[in-house]
């Protein structure tokens, strides 16, 4: 009786996946794998995982439509305890949440701004969740003078306790009051202390033009939030530094002042991340044409900045912000990766004229013309290209910076962290969104496809 059930288990999941068996062994046929080294897909190769690790690729012989798989993606910055609606996240919402992040690829997140997440790690294990890999910076340092209140999330100041079960990342929020911010000074003191014990400063600069420079003149290497228009790059004291744009947070504000237009973009994300879709996406209210707008700079301006400082893109470090408003698991990486790949293929020279698309609310955020993505078979070179450096700063960069135990890397001997995507991401339409499948440490965590309770979902 007890084979008969293994049987039954086998075929069903055989069924569903053809390729992958949930169990501590598992082999796929003829599927191309990214390689970090030519950025590029491998041709064809047999996997085998077995004990949570790729135990072997082994050249294989052609076939049509193959499988592609990507290395697990890693996040930078996303805060666990803010739930996209302006609430808090609830306990009976955690294992939604995780299962946002692994149905969009990711293996590793990087949480900023959240309570201690020991008890959840324990929470996760009891609870049998299926969840990313966690990270926890320290507390972020705050100004003086802006009040953190009792059993705060932040730190007062530049100095603070140093909580060791968290990483070696202390992000420091360059927030004045009153025009009155950490002083230069004090910013170069800090950086260099934190280096010295093998430590790292980040600045998060709210697009602020001052705390960019103010970072950049004291050496900090990591920035994060969009770069303001007249922020000077080529100054005596600038170095190279990684750079999290997230330009997410700025788009939806953008589009919470213009509802209808919001909610036709939540169609296209929920197309390309059904799990948003299915979750999330009837839950986010937006603000009516009526409601009080609060002042900000177009994000035409930063579209703009970002185009023109295209040295830069060499330096991006990825991250989605989900937590704020309008992002949640996932989908805030969707939409953080639609906006980097129109942006990088209009900064990149084309050498076939763009199609260009009728005046609207994408002229009002990327300027006076918006550029339709070309179809890939007519733009075979810039589409691709700007795909292969978006794949590369979601594994091999980001995975590096937060430490991810396989580096961004699909390696014999390293852990089995992958996406499976059905087509070529390079190629098709929809970009590297949706994928089909997430193994995590060598077991399905997640499928689009339906499953019987107590498998991936």
């Amino acid at each position: 009786m007890k084979n008969r059930r293994l049987l039954s288990l086998t075929l069903f999941l055989s069924a569903i996946a053809p390729s992958i068996l949930l169990s501590q062994s598992l082999k796929m046929k003829s599927v191309r794998i990214w390689d970090s080294e030519k950025a590029n897909f491998s041709g064809f190769v047999d996997l085998e995982v077995g004990q949570g690790k790729i135990l072997s690729m082994k050249p294989a012989s052609p076939k049509p439509n193959p499988e592609y798989l990507l290395p697990g993606f890693c996040d930078a910055s996303v805060t666990i305890s803010a739930n996209g609606q302006g609430g808090k996240t609830n306990k009976a919402e955690l294992s939604r949440v995780f299962l946002g992040f692994l149905s969009a690829g990711f293996s590793h997140i990087e949480s900023v701004g959240d309570p201690n997440l020991t008890s959840l790690q324990s929470d996760i294990v009891r609870s049998k969740w299926n969840a990313p890999i966690l990270s926890q910076t320290q507390k972020p340092h705050l100004y003086p003078d802006l009040e953190v209140g009792d059993g705060s999330n932040y730190q007062s100041g530049l100095k603070g306790n140093w909580d060791s079960k968290r990483n070696g990342h202390v992000p420091i929020f360059l927030k004045e009051k009153e025009n009155r911010g950490f002083s230069q000074t004090e910013l170069f003191a800090k950086r260099k202390e934190l280096e010295s014990n093998g430590n790292l400063a980040v600045a998060y600069t709210f697009a602020d033009k001052t705390s960019w420079e103010d970072a950049l003149d004291t050496g900090f290497t990591v920035l994060f939030h969009p770069m303001p228009v007249g922020t000077n790059l080529y100054r005596t004291q600038k170095r190279d530094f990684l750079w999290a744009p997230l330009f997410g947070i700025l788009y939806l504000q953008e589009l919470k002042r213009k509802p209808e237009v919001g909610k036709e973009e939540a169609v296209t994300w929920a197309k390309v991340h059904p799990y948003f879709g299915k979750v999330w996406k009837e839950n986010l209210i937006w603000e009516t044409e009526n409601s009080e707008e609060t002042e900000s700079e177009p994000f035409s301006l930063y579209a703009s900045q970002f185009r023109l400082e295209t040295e830069t893109h060499s330096n991006l470090l990825f991250a989605s912000g989900s937590g704020h408003w309008g992002l949640f698991p996932g989908q805030a990486a969707v939409v953080e990766v639609m906006l980097w790949e129109s942006l990088l293929q209009e900064a990149k020279k084309k050498e076939e004229k763009p199609n260009v698309a009728s005046k609207g609310f994408w002229e009002s955020l990327f300027g006076n013309k918006s550029y339709t993505l070309l179809p890939t078979n007519r733009d075979e070179e810039s589409l691709p290209q700007v795909r292969r450096r978006i794949i590369q700063t979601l594994t091999q960069t980001t995975c590096q910076y937060v430490g991810a135990d396989h580096g961004g890397r699909l390696r014999v001997g390293g852990p089995a962290h992958f996406s499976i995507l059905s087509e070529n991401p390079l190629k098709r339409a929809s970009g590297i969104f949706p994928i089909e499948s997430m193994v995590l440490g060598g077991k399905l965590v997640y499928t689009s496809k339906p499953t019987k309770e107590g498998t991936a979902k």
